[in-house]
């Protein structure tokens, strides 16, 4: 006998799990965890209580990808503000094997497992912290190296890091895509021209609203804790509105990691 009921709720159940953004779709994996953990997570369905209940801890954590079974292993003096820079935009855009994966995969393909809960920040030091972590790296580089996402053996360092044989490249002589270029006269006298003061074609030029605006790189600020926009400012602005040294602000730019619970990012997020 056809039940209306029943056939509606099949139709909403396969129209709700088509909606899941599943790259690729499986086969998913049992995640191999080296401990035991405090707590495992579905990172796509739990990222509010991930915030929640890893907030003002140290722990020692790790992602699993469900398809391919490969593993990261992490450690975070704030766990809450280190395990959401996962969802930022700013972070995931850096060029390493556990962000590319996450992108790839999305979030959806992850189990996230707390192997530690080490209490309170700041309760420990960072280097029991840091101890603990390269507890489970010892385990999960002599275990299999191809299973793995972290690019360094030694916890808080590149040390030991192996570079693809690319980068070492010399750039000099034929290997220069520059050599054996043939440059003209005037080409040459315009690199050697003196272009300092007034000798500056763009000397004593004032810049429109419209040019300042398009060469001004600026900074967009957010809370940490619910990606709430805090404002708009250039560099030297942000810099002198939140009291830190340019090199200071660059940096937590480039890294994407957090700053007295600030995000500071090139990429606007609202």
């Amino acid at each position: 006998m056809f039940d209306f009921n029943v056939e509606f709720n099949n139709l909403v159940s396969i129209a709700t799990l088509n909606l899941l953004p599943l790259k690729p779709n499986g086969p998913h994996i049992l995640p191999k965890f080296l401990t035991t953990p405090v707590r495992v997570y579905t990172p796509k369905l739990d990222r509010n209580v991930i915030g929640k209940e890893n907030k003002g801890s140290t722990i020692i954590y790790q992602w699993v990808n469900l398809i391919t079974g490969k593993i990261y292993i992490g450690s975070a003096w704030k766990g809450s503000v280190r395990l959401l820079s996962y969802w930022t935009p700013s972070t995931l855009n850096r060029n390493l094997p556990i962000y590319n994966n996450l992108l790839y995969y999305t979030h959806n393909n992850f189990a996230l497992a707390i192997l530690e809960d080490l209490g309170k920040t700041g309760l420990v030091k960072k280097e029991f912290m840091l101890s603990r972590e390269q507890y489970y790296l010892d385990i999960i580089f002599k275990y299999d190296k191809n299973m793995i996402m972290n690019n360094s053996p030694t916890a808080g360092t590149t040390l030991g890091f192996i570079y693809k044989p690319s980068f070492g490249l010399n750039r000099s002589g034929s290997l220069n895509p520059m050599s054996g270029q043939t440059f003209s006269p005037e080409f040459i006298a315009m690199q050697k021209q003196n272009k300092i003061g007034i000798n500056n074609p763009n000397y004593g030029k004032k810049k429109s609203a419209i040019t300042l605006s398009k060469i001004t790189k600026l900074v967009y600020v957010y809370n940490t804790k619910d990606l709430s926009h805090l404002g708009t400012y250039s560099t030297v602005d942000c810099s002198k509105n939140f009291k830190m040294g340019k090199d200071t602000l660059k940096k937590y730019i480039l890294s994407g990691k957090p700053y007295k619970d600030k995000l500071f990012t090139r990429t606007k997020l609202h």
